[in-house]
């Protein structure tokens, strides 16, 4: 009697702990939980999910690892953070097969986004434009934690990349970068929108603090637009360049770039191949 209890009590506490992967970590990872950083599956996507305190709401992190990563259990990797990740999932191919073509350093990877069954229009005005203070916590407390305290991240060299809402983002975390406590090197922004229909930060007048803060700014920025976009996002383009070029930063590298014969839609891709040639490369 002791033994077929002991066996229905095992295999209610099997099935509870399969059925509720929260009990082991608030992150849910797919696969298997890797036993260290040096044997994982690289240049496939390795996917988790877990509910951000800050936002409110279930965050996807998508991470892709170099192709030597395994086999160089010393090397610590620069590190490239997309926003919008749902809809980059093929860039994490592109990115690794530049490094394949010995165009950049091997780099890890990292989408965030959001589950499959979300509304990826709706979810990302409400983080990428209504609450940017608080994604960017999520990815500062929460995302950028996770991620480097489970691989081997050069830390001193981040990339992170926006295009559109996402570029809206990230120029405005490029202005709190002294606030926020100088995380990136790189910031590569496709095709901004500076003043959206939504409540939204005043970027323009983010910049102005920053360079009332520091007059030093050892980071790179690419910006870019496309050039068969509308006047708006154009003139989005124009602000904020003009604004930037205003103030004489020490040790900061600007580009920006109209390119020819791309749109709202396309133009984020070379944005992102462009940039990290020009940038890892340093």
């Amino acid at each position: 009697m002791k033994k077929i209890f002991s066996i229905i009590l095992l295999f209610v506490i099997v099935t509870f702990m399969n059925i509720n992967p929260g009990i082991k970590n608030i992150f849910n990872d797919s696969g298997t939980e890797p036993v260290n950083k040096t044997q994982l599956p690289v240049e496939k996507i390795i996917d988790t999910t877990f509910v951000s305190k800050f936002v409110g709401d279930s965050i996807k992190i998508d991470v892709s690892l170099p192709a030597s990563y395994n086999n160089m259990p010393e090397k610590f990797y620069p590190i490239v953070y997309m926003t919008d990740g749902y809809w980059r999932t093929a860039e994490h191919d592109s990115i690794h097969q530049m490094s394949d073509n010995k165009e950049i350093p091997e780099v890890i990877v990292v989408g965030i986004g959001y589950p499959a069954d979300y509304n990826f229009d709706s979810i990302r005005v409400r983080d990428l434009i209504i609450n940017s203070e608080k994604f960017f916590q999520c990815i500062k407390q929460e995302v950028m934690p996770y991620v480097e305290n489970k691989y081997r991240v050069d830390t001193y060299n981040r990339t992170l990349w926006g295009a559109s809402y996402g570029g809206h983002f990230l120029i405005y975390a490029f202005t709190e970068h002294v606030k926020q406590g100088k995380l990136f090197k790189n910031y590569i922004c496709a095709s901004a929108s500076l003043n959206p229909p939504y409540t939204h930060v005043d970027l323009l007048n983010n910049e102005k603090l920053l360079w009332e803060s520091s007059k030093e700014l050892p980071v790179n920025l690419y910006e870019t637009v496309g050039g068969l976009e509308v006047p708006d996002f154009i003139n989005s383009y124009n602000s904020i360049v003009n604004a930037i070029k205003a103030h004489d930063y020490k040790d900061f590298h600007f580009e920006y770039e109209v390119i020819p014969n791309t749109n709202h839609f396309t133009v984020w891709r070379p944005t992102l191949l462009n940039s990290l040639r020009k940038f890892l490369n340093k």
